[in-house]
């Protein structure tokens, strides 16, 4: 006859693999927010509205670009205002969960420009939570020669 209650070892193993699973959809769920926000960070729109930008950019976010200069906030924001129109699209996006509230994300990024040329670029992404809201604090491009 079967026990009518598991041993507690089991008891113990069942509620790992229920908390494993519910970390799982928790790293799931940020990895579909921070792909979000990765992804409206590229639209034109997006660039271009000061508010927006300093909401999702950390007060002491820094930028190395893929030519090995680094920017501020300051700089970041006032230079994407002159920045041309161009098309440009998040491919193979990963992340990675490094603590509680940080996370990395990584993707190849496919640009187009407005005269059709495209150029392709590994992104990397810091991004962490103030007060429950994920804002960027580093990010760093390194451009891909075809």
């Amino acid at each position: 006859m079967g026990a009518l209650f598991a041993p507690l070892s089991e008891a113990r193993t069942c509620n790992a693999g229920i908390e494993g699973n519910q970390l799982l959809v928790k790293q799931m769920d940020i990895r579909l927010e921070i792909l979000a926000l990765e992804q409206l960070l590229l639209e034109p729109a997006a660039r271009k509205n000061d508010r927006l930008l300093k909401q999702l950019l950390a007060e002491d976010f820094v930028e190395f670009g893929a030519r090995g200069k680094s920017w501020t906030k300051a700089q970041v924001i006032a230079g994407l205002k002159s920045q041309t129109v161009s098309k440009r699209t998040i491919e193979d996006f990963k992340l990675r969960v490094l603590a509680d509230g940080v996370a990395l994300a990584t993707y190849l990024c496919r640009h187009q420009s407005a005269d059709g040329d495209e150029s392709l670029s590994l992104r990397s992404s810091v991004w962490k939570t103030y007060e429950g809201d994920w804002r960027m604090v580093f990010h760093q491009g390194t451009g891909l020669s075809e």
